[in-house]
Formats: C-alpha cells, structure tokens, sequence
C-alpha cells in the first residue's frame, strides 16, 4: 500500500494524494519497534492518523499477534467512538419514540456500524481504509443506517419496496401499561408459553445443570429472568443492554438449551 511511484497514472497525476501517500508512506516508516512502549505511545497519539492504524492493523508482522490486533482495534474504536454516538444521536433524532427507546436504539444502530467497521479493518482487500480511514467511514454509516432502518420498519425506498417489520412508532410496549377505552390503565400479562412449557418439562436441578454450562452472557439472562424473576427490562437495566437483546440473548440460550435437552432425552 501508498506505492507512490505505481499511482501517478492510476490516479491522473494527483499531486494531493501523492503527497497524501508520501506521508503516510513516511510515517509508517518512522514508527518504533511493534509492540515496544514508543510504538503504543505513538499509536495511541490523537496525532496518529486512523490510516496509519490500519495499516498496522493488517501489517504481517503485527496481526500475527492476536493481542497486539485486538488493542490497534481498541485504539480505533476509542478514538471513533465519540464521533459515531453523535451520528447515531443525529440520524435517529427525526424519529417520534420514547428517549428511553431512542437511547436503545442508538445502541443497537452503533453496535451495527463497529460489527461493520470491523470486518472492514480486518479485510485486507478493503484498501481504500488506509487511504480515507474517514471517507470510508461515511459510507460503511449509510450502508449500516439503511439496512437498520429496514430493520426497524422505518425504511421505504424509491422502488416501492417495503420492510416486513412494523415500525414501532406503531407498536404499544408490553411492558408499559395499557390504556383501555374507559381511559382506566392496565398492566399486559403476557409470558412466552413454549419457553415455560419446555422450562417446566424436566427436573429444575437437571436444568439448571444445562443452564450452567452455556456462555456467561446468556446463563447470566437466563438465571435472572427463570430463577430470580426479573422481568426483561429489569434485566436491561441491569446489564447495561436493550431489551432487545435481552430478548435476542433468551432465543439464543433456549436454541442451545433445546439442544442440549434433545440430546440427552436421545441418549436415554
């Protein structure tokens, strides 16, 4: 990458980005050993340009080490994150919802964009990263925001096509109450059957058993939803999540768990 002297007629004599190339060329040149304390301190400069993260990023030298990887990609996000709440905060700022429900889905919408921005770092195909780190940036958020408001329900294009899903300015939360005619407020009471069915179909203490071996992040759900009898948002609240990943996190958990409870009943 930044092969000055090969750009020239590729790029019709751009003297900016020739002298844009040379830099960075310069630069990464100049860096200190990998992994000694000077090339942290300079990696981890304001100063740095996020291109020239990226081409440590991919260097051969450095993505062999996994730990080295992960904190370049640690630097990246740190050094975007501000930038990308605020995007988040503007572009869902013209939707009607609760703040409550605007922070959630701020949340979700940038956990989409690092999924993303991620996988473009790690492709060393995806040169243009390391020539305009922030150009790049500006489309990966419309490509991400598009298929998140599809997502949501909130997107219609210009050939008619429409998403599947309601939009939730439409959807009463089941959590809050509920407004009858009479003007008189309610609460909905409303379990998932078919995980209470399959909950309650076997001994608690062989359950329990299956539940402890599945990852951190779903037993945690699990055993404050099923054993302390949190409700969904309760266990939002507590973990630092949306609701709907508390949601996504229980299918999750129970896909692993009907597995597993399959496997048994099969070996019996």
């Amino acid at each position: 990458m930044w092969k000055v002297g090969t750009s020239i007629d590729t790029y019709g004599h751009d003297e900016a980005l020739i002298k844009r190339r040379t830099a960075l060329a310069d630069r990464y040149a100049a860096l200190p050993l990998p992994a000694s304390p000077a090339f942290w301190l300079c990696l981890e400069s304001v100063d740095t340009p996020l291109e020239l993260l990226v081409r440590c990023l991919r260097d051969i030298s450095i993505c062999k080490d996994e730990n080295m990887r992960q904190r370049i990609l640690h630097i990246i996000i740190q050094r975007t994150q501000t930038i990308n709440e605020y995007w988040a905060r503007s572009v869902l700022q013209r939707m009607a919802l609760p703040s409550t429900e605007r922070l959630a889905l701020m949340g979700d919408l940038c956990a989409d964009l690092y999924e993303h921005m991620l996988r473009a770092l790690l492709d060393p195909t995806r040169l243009f990263w390391e020539e305009n780190f922030f150009h790049c940036l500006f489309f990966e958020r419309k490509h991400v925001y598009r298929s998140f408001m599809m997502r949501e329900g909130c997107w219609c294009d210009e050939h008619g096509r429409k998403s599947e899903r309601i939009p939730r300015t439409l959807v009463s939360r089941l959590d809050q109450p509920a407004i009858r005619h009479s003007g008189e407020t309610y609460l909905l009471d409303l379990e998932d059957e078919y995980a209470q069915d399959m909950l309650q179909a076997i001994d608690a203490s062989d359950l329990l058993r299956f539940v402890l071996r599945l990852p951190e992040r779903l037993k945690t759900v699990v055993l404050l939803l099923y054993w302390e009898e949190r409700s969904s948002k309760d266990v939002a609240h507590i973990l630092h999540i949306s609701d709907r990943t508390v949601r996504n996190r229980l299918q999750e958990a129970l896909k692993i768990l009907r597995g597993l409870l399959f496997d048994q009943i099969e070996g019996e």
